[in-house]
Protein backbone atom coordinates (compact mmCIF):
# COMPACT_ATOMS: atom_id res chain seq x y z
CA UNK A 1 0.00 0.00 0.00
CA UNK A 2 1.21 3.29 -0.74
CA UNK A 3 -0.15 5.84 2.07
CA UNK A 4 0.04 9.45 1.61
CA UNK A 5 0.33 11.46 5.00
CA UNK A 6 -3.55 12.73 5.16
CA UNK A 7 -5.09 9.72 4.34
CA UNK A 8 -7.80 8.26 6.18
CA UNK A 9 -7.18 3.94 6.70
CA UNK A 10 -8.90 1.48 7.00
CA UNK A 11 -7.71 -1.96 8.76
CA UNK A 12 -10.53 -3.68 8.54
CA UNK A 13 -8.96 -6.82 9.73
CA UNK A 14 -6.53 -5.80 11.99
CA UNK A 15 -5.21 -7.79 15.10
CA UNK A 16 -2.71 -8.02 16.54
CA UNK A 17 -1.94 -4.60 14.64
CA UNK A 18 1.72 -5.19 13.15
CA UNK A 19 0.11 -3.82 9.53
CA UNK A 20 -1.87 -1.51 11.16
CA UNK A 21 1.45 0.14 12.69
CA UNK A 22 3.41 0.12 9.35
CA UNK A 23 0.41 1.82 8.27
CA UNK A 24 0.79 4.55 11.10
CA UNK A 25 4.47 5.28 10.43
CA UNK A 26 3.13 6.38 6.87
CA UNK A 27 0.05 9.06 8.24
CA UNK A 28 0.69 12.09 10.00
CA UNK A 29 -2.27 13.41 12.15
CA UNK A 30 -1.55 17.05 11.96
CA UNK A 31 -2.28 16.41 8.10
CA UNK A 32 -5.54 14.66 8.31
CA UNK A 33 -4.32 10.80 8.20
CA UNK A 34 -5.61 8.43 10.54
CA UNK A 35 -5.68 4.49 10.91
CA UNK A 36 -8.94 2.95 12.13
CA UNK A 37 -8.17 -0.98 12.84
CA UNK A 38 -11.23 -3.58 13.59
CA UNK A 39 -11.23 -6.66 14.97
CA UNK A 40 -14.41 -8.79 16.11
CA UNK A 41 -12.82 -9.58 19.53
CA UNK A 42 -12.29 -7.04 22.39
CA UNK A 43 -9.22 -9.07 23.70
CA UNK A 44 -7.46 -8.34 20.11
CA UNK A 45 -8.09 -4.70 19.93
CA UNK A 46 -6.22 -4.56 22.99
CA UNK A 47 -3.51 -5.88 21.62
CA UNK A 48 -4.01 -3.83 18.53
CA UNK A 49 -4.27 -0.46 21.18
CA UNK A 50 -1.06 -2.26 23.05
CA UNK A 51 1.58 -2.33 20.11
CA UNK A 52 0.43 0.84 18.70
CA UNK A 53 1.37 2.53 21.91
CA UNK A 54 4.91 0.25 21.58
CA UNK A 55 5.50 1.35 19.07
CA UNK A 56 4.74 5.36 19.38
CA UNK A 57 1.89 5.39 16.89
CA UNK A 58 -1.20 5.10 19.08
CA UNK A 59 -1.85 8.67 18.26
CA UNK A 60 -2.60 8.01 14.44
CA UNK A 61 -4.92 4.73 15.72
CA UNK A 62 -7.86 4.25 16.57
CA UNK A 63 -8.70 0.25 17.60
CA UNK A 64 -12.38 -0.67 17.77
CA UNK A 65 -14.29 -3.57 18.34
CA UNK A 66 -16.93 -4.59 15.30
CA UNK A 67 -17.05 -7.15 13.00
CA UNK A 68 -16.09 -5.75 9.29
CA UNK A 69 -18.85 -7.35 7.96
CA UNK A 70 -21.14 -4.73 10.34
CA UNK A 71 -18.98 -1.56 8.99
CA UNK A 72 -22.42 -0.35 7.74
CA UNK A 73 -23.35 0.24 11.72
CA UNK A 74 -20.38 2.87 12.39
CA UNK A 75 -19.11 4.28 9.32
CA UNK A 76 -20.26 6.54 6.59
CA UNK A 77 -19.90 5.62 2.93
CA UNK A 78 -16.74 7.24 1.01
CA UNK A 79 -14.75 7.65 4.39
CA UNK A 80 -11.36 5.74 3.52
CA UNK A 81 -8.94 6.69 1.08
CA UNK A 82 -7.66 3.49 1.24
CA UNK A 83 -8.82 -0.04 2.81
CA UNK A 84 -6.82 -3.22 3.93
CA UNK A 85 -8.65 -6.73 3.77
CA UNK A 86 -5.94 -8.98 5.22
CA UNK A 87 -9.04 -11.64 5.77
CA UNK A 88 -9.15 -14.55 8.06
CA UNK A 89 -7.70 -17.54 5.85
CA UNK A 90 -7.09 -21.12 5.92
CA UNK A 91 -3.32 -20.27 6.20
CA UNK A 92 -2.41 -23.14 3.59
CA UNK A 93 0.40 -20.63 2.16
CA UNK A 94 2.28 -20.98 5.78
CA UNK A 95 2.48 -24.95 5.69
CA UNK A 96 6.01 -24.92 6.04
CA UNK A 97 6.10 -22.58 9.44
CA UNK A 98 3.01 -24.13 10.60
CA UNK A 99 2.53 -27.52 9.60
CA UNK A 100 0.09 -29.07 11.69
CA UNK A 101 -2.31 -27.06 9.46
CA UNK A 102 -2.35 -29.77 7.05
CA UNK A 103 -4.05 -31.82 9.58
CA UNK A 104 -6.25 -29.50 10.66
CA UNK A 105 -7.71 -27.74 7.38
CA UNK A 106 -10.69 -29.00 5.79
CA UNK A 107 -11.99 -28.05 2.35
CA UNK A 108 -15.26 -26.79 4.00
CA UNK A 109 -13.57 -24.91 6.27
CA UNK A 110 -11.73 -22.65 2.95
CA UNK A 111 -14.83 -22.84 1.57
CA UNK A 112 -16.51 -20.77 4.51
CA UNK A 113 -13.83 -18.78 5.24
CA UNK A 114 -14.12 -17.55 1.26
CA UNK A 115 -17.82 -16.47 2.03
CA UNK A 116 -16.75 -14.45 5.18
CA UNK A 117 -14.21 -12.94 3.20
CA UNK A 118 -16.22 -12.30 0.29
CA UNK A 119 -18.85 -10.64 2.64
CA UNK A 120 -15.99 -8.58 4.58
CA UNK A 121 -15.27 -7.22 1.25
CA UNK A 122 -18.77 -6.14 0.19
CA UNK A 123 -19.89 -4.60 3.20
CA UNK A 124 -16.28 -2.15 3.34
CA UNK A 125 -16.99 -1.26 -0.61
CA UNK A 126 -19.03 1.15 -0.19
CA UNK A 127 -16.56 2.67 2.45
CA UNK A 128 -13.46 3.58 0.07
CA UNK A 129 -13.73 6.95 -1.54
CA UNK A 130 -14.11 7.33 -5.86
CA UNK A 131 -10.94 6.28 -6.77
CA UNK A 132 -10.06 4.61 -3.67
CA UNK A 133 -8.07 1.12 -3.01
CA UNK A 134 -8.96 -2.03 -1.33
CA UNK A 135 -6.17 -3.73 -0.89
CA UNK A 136 -6.86 -7.55 -0.34
CA UNK A 137 -4.89 -9.93 1.23
CA UNK A 138 -4.64 -13.92 2.24
CA UNK A 139 -2.00 -15.89 3.17
CA UNK A 140 -3.42 -18.76 1.48
CA UNK A 141 -2.33 -20.10 -1.65
CA UNK A 142 -5.53 -21.42 -2.66
CA UNK A 143 -7.80 -20.01 -5.09
CA UNK A 144 -11.18 -20.56 -3.66
CA UNK A 145 -10.36 -17.78 -1.04
CA UNK A 146 -8.25 -15.47 -3.57
CA UNK A 147 -8.84 -15.45 -7.45
CA UNK A 148 -12.41 -16.73 -6.87
CA UNK A 149 -13.17 -14.41 -3.93
CA UNK A 150 -11.80 -11.31 -5.95
CA UNK A 151 -13.57 -12.65 -9.11
CA UNK A 152 -16.89 -12.71 -7.09
CA UNK A 153 -16.71 -9.39 -5.55
CA UNK A 154 -15.75 -7.57 -9.04
CA UNK A 155 -18.55 -9.09 -10.90
CA UNK A 156 -21.13 -8.03 -7.95
CA UNK A 157 -19.36 -4.48 -8.23
CA UNK A 158 -18.54 -3.26 -11.04
CA UNK A 159 -17.41 0.35 -10.43
CA UNK A 160 -14.37 -1.70 -8.74
CA UNK A 161 -11.31 -2.98 -11.19
CA UNK A 162 -8.68 -4.75 -10.28
CA UNK A 163 -4.80 -4.21 -10.25
CA UNK A 164 -1.96 -6.61 -10.46
CA UNK A 165 0.59 -5.51 -7.41
CA UNK A 166 3.94 -6.17 -8.33
CA UNK A 167 6.06 -6.67 -4.72
CA UNK A 168 9.50 -5.18 -4.31
CA UNK A 169 11.72 -8.02 -3.50
CA UNK A 170 15.18 -7.31 -1.50
CA UNK A 171 18.19 -9.83 -1.41
CA UNK A 172 21.12 -8.87 0.73
CA UNK A 173 23.95 -10.68 0.43
CA UNK A 174 25.39 -11.95 4.17
CA UNK A 175 29.28 -12.11 4.63
CA UNK A 176 30.76 -14.89 6.48
CA UNK A 177 34.16 -14.86 7.92
CA UNK A 178 36.19 -17.67 8.22
CA UNK A 179 38.63 -17.58 11.67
Amino acid sequence: MHVKANQEILDACAAPGGKTVQLAESVDESAGGQVTALDIHQHKVRLITQNAKRMGVSDRVDAVTLDARKVDDMFADGLFDQILVDAPCSGIGLVRRKPEIRYEKQLRDSEALAKVQLAILNAVATKVTINGIITYSTCTILNQENRDVVAAFLAAHPDFVSQRVHTLMILKRTVRQII
